[in-house]
C-alpha cells in the first residue's frame, strides 16, 4: 500500500488486552493504582529495579474482592488470591532528573512501583574504538559488537577521519548490541570501520514508553510499549 496523501480514519482495538489477571506472590501486598509486575514465576509483584521483572500495568482491583481493597497477600501463598491490571497510558512520579522533553518516545524503567527513570540503571563500561569490517553486499549487513545492552554507539572510517550518523548511515539494536548499515548508508560495502560504544547489563526493567511530561513533574508512560530500539 503506497504512503498517505491525505488523511485517513485509522480502525483501533482500544480495549483488546487491556485488561488481565494475575495471581499475586506469596507474602505480597500490591497497592491499587501502582505499577505491578511479574516476577519469574509469572506472579504479581510491586514493580521495582529488580532485573528480569516484567511491567505488565496499573494495579486496578483485586479479583473477585472488595473494590477499593489492595491486593493484601500477607501470610497467603502464590495465586492465594488474584490482581487484576489495566495496561494503558497512566502518570507516574520521576525518581531523577533524567527525564526532559528529549526523552519523550525512549524507554522508561521501573525504579520502585510508583516512580521511573531514562536511566536503566547498568554500570556501563567503555568499549574503546574497536575495528569492524562491514560484510559485503548481498549478505546479511550486521556486525556484532559481542556486547548486550549498549549504548553511546559512535561509528567512524578506519583510518578514523568521518564520523557516520545513527540513522542515516547505520542503526543499532541497542539490547542485542547490534549495527546495521542502511540501505543510504554512505558506508561502502564491505568498508572496516571504529566502533565504540558503552555497555551494561540494566539494573532495572522497562516499564513502558515516555509519552509525555505532565506539569506536576510527572511523566506519562505507556505500558503497551516495552520493547528497546530494534533493527
Amino acid at each position: 500500500m503506497a504512503a498517505l496523501t491525505s488523511a485517513r480514519n485509522t480502525p483501533e482495538m482500544a480495549d483488546f488486552g487491556r485488561i488481565q489477571v494475575y495471581p499475586v506472590e506469596a507474602n505480597t501486598v500490591v497497592y491499587l493504582g501502582s505499577m505491578v509486575a511479574l516476577n519469574g514465576a509469572g506472579n504479581a509483584v510491586p514493580a521495582s529495579s529488580t532485573p528480569g521483572l516484567k511491567i505488565v500495568g496499573r494495579a486496578e482491583r483485586v479479583h473477585n474482592g472488595i473494590p477499593g481493597q489492595n491486593a493484601v497477600n500477607t501470610g497467603g501463598v502464590a495465586g492465594g488470591i488474584s490482581i487484576v491490571c489495566r495496561r494503558g497510558v497512566f502518570m507516574y512520579a520521576v525518581n531523577d532528573s533524567s527525564i526532559a522533553q528529549a526523552q519523550i518516545g525512549s524507554p522508561a524503567f521501573a525504579v520502585d512501583d510508583n516512580s521511573v527513570s531514562a536511566s536503566d540503571g547498568s554500570a556501563s563500561s567503555v568499549v574503546a574504538a574497536t575495528a569492524f569490517t562491514f560484510p559485503v553486499a548481498g549478505t546479511p549487513q550486521l556486525i556484532v559488537l559481542n556486547h548486550e545492552y549498549v549504548s553511546k554507539v559512535v561509528v567512524t572510517s578506519d583510518p578514523a577521519g568521518t564520523t557516520y550518523v545513527e540513522g542515516t548511515d547505520y542503526v543499532v539494536d541497542y539490547q542485542s548490541g547490534l549495527v546495521m548499515r542502511t540501505a543510504a548508508s554512505a558506508i561502502a560495502a564491505g568498508a572496516q570501520v571504529l566502533i565504540s560504544f558503552d555497555w551494561g547489563a540494566p539494573s532495572r526493567s522497562i516499564a513502558g514508553q515516555i509519552v509525555n511530561l505532565d506539569p506536576s513533574g510527572e511523566v506519562w508512560i505507556d505500558f503497551w510499549h516495552q520493547s528497546t530500539l530494534a533493527i
